[in-house]
């Protein structure tokens, strides 16, 4: 076998190459895929504190989970309604990966030219801090309480109204009748406007306790993307020079077996 290909090893270097060629020239012919990436960290990081490698390390696991939320349906419609992409096609370009031992993660994003991968990176990692920001804010509680207080808001305006329009009567006629009349009005304004102040007291108070600012905030946004173009040329390159190699070696061994055969004959 070595002998074969070594009396023919011209034709076994001309095959690698020309095979060789054909890969690069495939490579080259073939679109490029770009891609880009965004840094977030989740919290604020403070490492003069005494609890910072305890935070360190339950970052890191909030960290992989809020990396996951790439995919949920409120991003995906952010990313649909200020860059037209449908939510399918949005899974398909979008990954992220967190960082090993830190409390951040990458959001990385593909596309046919960088332009196209940068804004989807950015516009992604945007819609995923408003809507972890808005996640981890919301509190049933909160909105009931709000409830209650326009409703008992509305209560007040009709008793300041009832109250008013009771008084004009007892001033026009001061009669026990209105008077009696007047004193209940009265109560029930004061009643609704003490319900009304524990009710903004109370929905500023709940407001204050589930309020997470800055859960995730951008590290680094993108601004540049890189090309897959001169990897898929050298992968599909080398792949035709071994397929070259091969190929040559195999004709070289034929050649020698015939060659063989007729000398034999």
């Amino acid at each position: 076998m070595a002998t074969a290909i070594g009396r023919h090893k011209l034709l076994v270097i001309l095959c690698a190459v020309a095979l060789a060629a054909l890969g690069a020239a495939a490579g080259a012919a073939r679109k490029g895929t770009y891609t880009a990436a965004t840094t977030l960290q989740v919290g604020k990081v403070n490492p003069n504190s005494s609890g910072f490698y305890g935070f360190v390390q339950s970052a890191s696991d909030l960290a992989a989970v809020f990396s996951r939320a790439i995919t949920a349906a409120p991003v995906l419609a952010a990313v649909h309604s200020q860059l037209g992409l449908a939510p399918v096609a949005a899974v398909t370009r979008l990954a992220a990966e967190p960082l090993p031992n830190s409390p951040a993660f990458r959001v990385i994003a593909t596309g046919p030219t960088p332009r196209a991968a940068v804004s989807l990176a950015n516009v992604t990692s945007n819609a995923l801090i408003a809507y972890e920001a808005q996640a981890n804010t919301y509190s049933p509680e909160s909105q009931r309480m709000l409830d209650e207080y326009r409703n008992t808001s509305l209560t007040l305006a009709h008793a300041n109204m009832q109250f008013s329009r009771v008084a004009q009567g007892y001033a026009a006629h001061r009669d026990s009748a209105r008077r009696l009349a007047l004193e209940r009005a009265e109560a029930s304004r004061a009643t609704a406007s003490l319900q009304v102040q524990a009710l903004a007291s109370g929905y500023q108070l709940s407001a204050q306790s589930t309020t997470t600012r800055d859960l995730i905030s951008l590290l680094a946004g993108a601004s540049t993307a890189t090309s897959d173009r001169k990897s898929k040329i050298e992968l599909l390159g080398f792949i035709g020079l071994l397929g070259g190699l091969v190929i040559g070696c195999a004709i070289a061994l034929l050649y020698e077996q015939r060659r063989g055969t007729a000398r034999s004959e």
